[in-house]
């Protein structure tokens, strides 16, 4: 069994919206449900901890009251301290931290995800690059795209090991955008990739508000 945590305490400036992009509403839904109800329709899931900012808690809860297995915490400054307040919620020894903002996660990505971290205390949805990707400091280099990956999520961690990494990190006042990237950093612990669907995209921009309404006009 694992425990899961969706982050919905951005701010989501680049959307273009008024408001936080994972309340976006895509066939009568809130953005951050679709992902919510698929970590939901996975047997081994206990539970689901959602990370809002303090003064869109309340609003979340409403938006979701019919739907059981769900706990709340309050998001942080960082990434980091939101999964920490979310991880401080969960009891399971594999924990699942997911965006709110990509709703094209498939279960069977879930369970891979879940299965790799057993296996390897830390675990991460990636896909290749199809771009040729450049390193540009005092000179130009071409990176070798068969060893790069873009990060997705869920990132699945060992919870205890999560932990005990962001207490070093705090000690440093260290704050990793990655959440798997810390107990590489901090104890040695390679993460395991997990391939992942191209289609699993973050929404940031306008632009992917497009692409978003595209996906679902086409999938109807």
């Amino acid at each position: 069994m694992f425990d899961s945590i969706i982050l919905l305490a951005g701010k989501g400036e680049r959307s273009g919206l008024k408001y936080n992009k994972v309340f976006y509403r895509l066939d009568d839904k809130p953005l951050f449900q679709f992902s919510l109800e698929k970590f939901l329709e996975v047997p081994l899931c206990r539970k689901v901890v959602l990370v809002c900012r303090e003064d869109e808690i309340s609003s979340v809860k409403a938006m979701v009251s019919e739907i059981p297995n769900l706990e709340f915490a309050v998001g942080g400054k960082y990434r980091q301290d939101s999964v920490k307040a979310g991880m401080e919620k969960c009891s399971s020894q594999v924990v699942l931290i997911h965006d709110g903002a990509r709703p094209f996660i498939e279960c069977a990505e879930i369970e891979k995800v879940y299965q790799a971290t057993l296996r390897s205390k830390a675990a991460v949805l990636a896909a290749r690059p199809v771009d040729t990707i450049a390193e540009v400091r005092d000179s130009y280099r071409t990176l070798e795209r068969n060893n790069l990956w873009r990060i997705l999520t869920p990132q699945g961690v060992n919870r205890n090991l999560y932990l005990k990494a962001v207490e070093l990190a705090e000690k440093e006042a260290y704050y990793g955008t990655d959440d798997v990237g810390l107990l590489e950093k901090y104890l040695k612990i390679n993460p395991e990739i997990v391939p992942g669907s191209e289609k699993n995209i973050k929404i940031t921009t306008e632009r992917d508000l497009l692409y978003l309404e595209f996906l679902s006009r086409r999938d109807k």
